[in-house]
Formats: C-alpha cells, sequence, structure tokens
C-alpha cells in the first residue's frame, strides 16, 4: 500500500472517530470550564493558512473539530507536518493524543517565546504534559521546542491565538505502544529537580526492561530489574545511555554476587546510536557503568549491503533496537566475556 494511500485512509479513519466517538468527550470535558465557543470565522480563518501551507491534516482537524484546538480563552497550536503525521503507525485515539501534545492553552507569538528565558516550559492540553523551549536563537529567529524547530513561526496569529508550524512532533512512539520522550521541564527548586529527575531515569529504566522482556531478551531484562535500584541510586545523573543486551545468559557462568557488575558492563553512560558506533576506529574503547571496565570496538564493516559491527568480538545484531533522545538499546549476539581482558575482578 503507498504511503499517499494509507495517509489517506488514517485521515479518514481519524475523522470519523473525531466525529462520532471521541470529539464528543474532549466537548463536555471542557463545557464544564463554560468556555465561549470560538469566533465562527476563526476556524475558517486557521483552516485556510494551514492548508495554504501545506499542513492538510491539520486544516480539515480544524475545520471539522474546532473545539479540540480552540477549547480555550486562548491557545498555541504547534502545527504538524503532513508527512510527520502520515509516518506514524499508530490509533486515531493516540493521534488526537499527540496532536493535543502539541496545544497550549496560552497564546505565545514568536516574540513571546523569545522573551522567555530558556528551558521555560507550559502546559498543553495532554495530560497536564508540559513542553519546554530547549533551544533559541533570537539574531538568526530560531527557537526550538522540545528540541524541534519552529519551521513557519507566527503563520497565522489573531487575537485569542497563534499558529507555528515545526519540523515535527514534540514526542514519538517508537517500538512502543505510548507516547514516550516528553522531556521533564527544569524545575526552581534543585531539590525538586532531583526528585523528577530519579522519577524520570526510573520510568525510562522500567520501559527498556518491559521492552525488552517483550522482544526475546527475557533473561537480560529480568537481571536488568534486579539491579535497576542500584544503578539509578549511584548514578542520579545519568541523562543517556547505551544498552547492549543479550538474548541469552548462561546463569551459572555469573556468580550472584558479580551479577551487578557484569550487568553494568553492559551499559554505556552515553547514548551511541549504531551509525555513531560504526564511525569509530577499530581499537576505540568506551567506558561503561562498570568502574574500570571498558568495552572495546573490534571489528567495523561498511559497505553498499553490509554495516556489521562487533565489541568485544561480540557482533551487534539487532542495532538501534529501541530508542530515545537519551537511549538506545543495541541487541547482541552473546553478552560479552567475563575473562582475559575483560574480567571483572570484586
Amino acid at each position: 500500500m503507498g504511503g499517499k494511500t494509507q495517509f489517506f485512509i488514517i485521515t479518514t479513519i481519524l475523522l470519523a472517530a473525531i466525529a462520532t466517538g471521541f470529539l464528543p468527550i474532549i466537548i463536555n470535558y471542557h463545557r464544564h470550564h463554560h468556555h465561549p465557543p470560538p469566533p465562527l470565522d476563526l476556524p475558517s480563518n486557521a483552516a485556510q493558512f494551514l492548508r495554504s501551507n501545506g499542513f492538510t491534516f491539520l486544516a480539515n482537524l480544524i475545520h471539522i473539530s474546532p473545539n479540540l484546538f480552540l477549547s480555550t480563552p486562548e491557545s498555541t497550536i504547534f502545527a504538524i507536518p503532513d508527512s510527520a503525521i502520515s509516518n506514524l503507525s499508530i490509533p486515531p485515539y493516540m493521534t488526537i493524543e499527540l496532536i493535543t501534545y502539541h496545544i497550549s492553552p496560552n497564546k505565545f507569538t514568536l516574540q513571546d517565546l523569545f522573551q522567555k528565558p530558556l528551558n521555560t516550559c507550559f502546559s498543553t492540553l495532554f495530560q497536564q504534559q508540559k513542553i519546554s523551549i530547549t533551544k533559541k536563537d533570537e539574531k538568526n529567529r530560531l527557537l526550538e521546542i522540545n528540541n524541534v524547530l519552529i519551521t513557519i513561526p507566527d503563520m497565522f496569529v489573531d487575537q485569542s491565538v497563534a499558529i507555528h508550524g515545526v519540523s515535527g512532533p514534540f514526542a514519538s512512539f517508537k517500538r512502543f505502544p505510548e507516547i514516550n520522550e516528553l522531556p521533564i521541564c527544569t524545575m526552581i527548586n534543585q531539590s525538586q529537580v532531583t526528585k523528577v529527575d530519579f522519577i524520570k531515569i526510573k520510568a525510562e529504566w522500567k520501559m527498556v526492561v518491559k521492552f525488552l522482556s517483550l522482544n526475546g531478551f527475557t533473561p537480560f531484562a529480568f537481571w536488568l530489574y534486579n539491579v535497576l535500584d542500584g544503578i539509578v541510586k549511584d548514578h542520579p545523573d545519568l541523562h543517556s545511555m547505551t544498552i547492549f543486551a543479550p538474548p541469552v545468559i548462561e546463569v551459572m557462568e555469573v556468580p550472584a554476587p558479580m551479577v551487578p557488575k557484569f550487568m553494568r558492563a553492559h551499559v554505556v553512560p552515553k547514548k551511541y546510536s549504531f551509525k555513531h558506533l560504526v564511525s569509530m576506529s577499530r581499537g576505540a574503547s568506551i567506558a561503561t557503568l562498570c568502574p574500570g571496565r571498558e568495552i572495546e570496538i573490534t571489528g567495523t564493516v561498511v559497505s553498499v549491503s553490509d554495516e556489521l559491527l562487533s565489541i568485544n568480538r561480540v557482533e551487534v545484531t539487532s542495532p538501534d533496537l529501541l530508542s530515545s533522545r537519551s537511549f538506545v538499546v543495541h541487541g547482541i549476539a552473546r553478552a560479552f566475556a567475563m575473562d582475559g581482558d575483560a574480567r571483572l575482578s570484586t
């Protein structure tokens, strides 16, 4: 099935779902807040600007279901390109969740956003989740929200509404059936930062454990879960990581006291995508979470048809198995050896 055909089918299903089932829930929710309906010409004008700038999907949606976007006295809409929406293999209700994550119940023009400090957070219509200003360059008129560039600033500005085109979605669904990669906003109180970061890190680890257990890496996932609290406690500032997961672990070869070191030897405190790893020279070493323990690039083959990589003489069989902005998981043929240079001594 071609991409355009698939996009058309998904759009039709989504609009039907909104019109018949999901939208009344949203409308009923917002009725309790007694907000007046948007001006009759506002949805049409906004839809016209969206359509003329290539955002046909959102133009149709705002025309059919204006209360989804304009349910508050003011709003800022970050418009996702048609191409990004058509590439999402998610059910209609999750598309609605994603769209509401791109709507703020406050009006912000580009100049308004530039006047806010970096890392400023503001709320969205999705489950009280917040988005943040992650980069701004006022001289060159560049601004990013959740690390996503605003490509068409002030596409449409009304007394109560501002619409900006963005290069892609603020969140992703990579190999996991829920919105993820929602950044935690910076708090003023440092103790709050520590608490929020701890919760975020642990939640991400648990997501990795669940994913691995459902995708053929059950033994590794089980051991990772058992050492999780120790890793999070010892590395509270761990904001990026690379995990090398073997499908089978010979339990008898790893004494119980060695399990924490064994598992940490398969985790690198920095995110390395497969593309990044194959670009490294043979013999390059990378530190792991196990003190004094490094892994080594022992072989790379990059050709038109093949892109192979071995680490500690173990082949990476499932590169980029799970990936987000903060971590990546690579499947490997077997666990890293514990003898010779790779000895994990107590």
